[in-house]
């Protein structure tokens, strides 16, 4: 999923020439902590609520009060949600602006839009159990766990990969099937330590509330 695809169409930017009592006013009904300002279709910087808030002079234009930041943080509209979130994340944004080749303005993504993309493509609601595997770098093989999988009558519907710490993965498998013992049985043999099952019928119900409070990372 590339930027252009994540635009939300709620959120609009600032302008330089907003004040600080409008750009207030308009953070708030928005929503967010901050937003992008702009000056004509350029990015200027970002306004954040916080720092807004601590001005005297609410009358006074954002671009008085902001100094123009030629490194403010944006991506490009054909960049992957794997780059997106990297930077929102070291910039400490929870919305990024959207710009062209051109450096003309596009849009805003929102986090809480990313938050929901992420969620609904790990399915973690539908029928299927989660795998929890720890394995090293060398032994991950996608092609190969698929393949093992397969072979119990099953079919992956997600992955989701952590580097838990250096040389080693944690990888989250979804599955088709809530029948995850034999599976589960099968991995460890080849070697991978199962660190969970959950959203299966045969394991505990307790270990379901505990994969379903990880969700509570997001924002909905």
């Amino acid at each position: 999923m590339i930027a252009s695809e994540l635009i939300s169409d709620k959120l609009s930017p600032l302008r330089s020439s907003d004040s600080v009592e409008a750009a207030l006013e308009f953070l708030c009904n928005q929503g967010v902590s901050e937003l992008p300002v702009l000056d004509k279709k350029s990015l200027y910087n970002y306004a954040r609520l916080e720092r807004l808030s601590l001005e005297t002079n609410k009358s006074q234009t954002l671009g008085k009060c902001l100094a123009y930041n030629p490194h403010s943080a944006a991506v490009l509209e054909t960049q992957h949600l794997y780059e997106i979130v990297p930077t929102m994340a070291s910039h400490e944004l929870s919305v990024l602006a959207v710009v062209d080749r051109n450096g003309e303005f596009q849009g805003i993504i929102d986090q809480k839009d990313i938050n929901r993309q992420i969620s609904a493509s790990m399915t973690y609601r539908g029928q299927g159990a989660v795998i929890v595997l720890r394995c090293s770098d060398r032994d991950f093989a996608p092609s190969q766990i698929a393949r093992w999988v397969e072979e119990n009558g099953a079919k992956i519907l997600g992955l989701m990969i952590n580097q838990t710490e250096p040389g080693f993965y944690q990888v989250n498998v979804k599955l088709n099937t809530t029948l995850a013992g034999a599976i589960s049985a099968t991995l460890r043999r080849q070697g991978y330590e199962i660190v969970g099952t959950y959203l299966a019928e045969d394991q505990r119900p307790e270990d379901d509330r505990a994969y379903d409070s990880v969700f509570k990372f997001f924002d909905f």
